[in-house]
């Protein structure tokens, strides 16, 4: 009868900690899909930011300002990948959140490229925006191209109110 406790125990602390793993596994694909929206987001701000300014469309203080914001919440979602990296996590999970913090390492670069070229409008400023600009969209397809080995999530209907 004590064995068939402890036995039960034991497959109650398993299922619990399968769950949640998988509970944990579908945070961080949450975060990852969403984090990777951002990274999306950030290098079409800064180009079009860029391309802006370059046309004098927008004014250079805006360019920075614009600029700075972009960098300062793409190190705040660094830090968030910090904090969720966890050595219990599976291999699948550490890929992602590695191609993630490179990704957004490499945008932090292009950030200050272009605040640098915003500053001081030099050629050789503006040769590496264009440089951070081609490395980071080589990792944001590498991103991709590690989303593009899983199926699709479904997409929820639409609201009510948008049919």
């Amino acid at each position: 009868m004590k064995r068939l406790q402890t036995l039960l125990v034991l497959v109650l602390i398993n299922v619990t900690s399968l769950s949640y793993a998988a509970d944990q596994g579908a945070l961080i694909n949450a975060f990852g899909e969403t984090a990777t929206a951002y990274l999306n987001d950030s290098f079409l701000l800064l180009g079009t930011t860029a391309d802006g300014y370059v046309s004098d469309v927008i004014p250079k203080d805006t360019a920075l300002e614009i600029s700075r914001n972009v960098q300062r919440r793409i190190r705040i979602i660094r830090a968030k990948i910090k904090i969720v990296d966890s050595p219990k996590m599976s291999l699948i999970d550490k890929k992602l959140l590695n191609l993630l913090d490179d990704s957004f390492l490499c945008m932090d670069h292009q950030s200050w490229a272009l605040m640098r070229y915003i500053q001081d409008k030099i050629p050789e400023n503006a040769k590496k925006f264009e440089a951070h600009r081609s490395e980071c969209l080589g990792r944001i397809r590498k991103l991709a191209d590690f989303y593009s080995e899983f199926p699709a999530p479904a997409e929820l209907p639409a609201p009510l109110s948008t049919r």
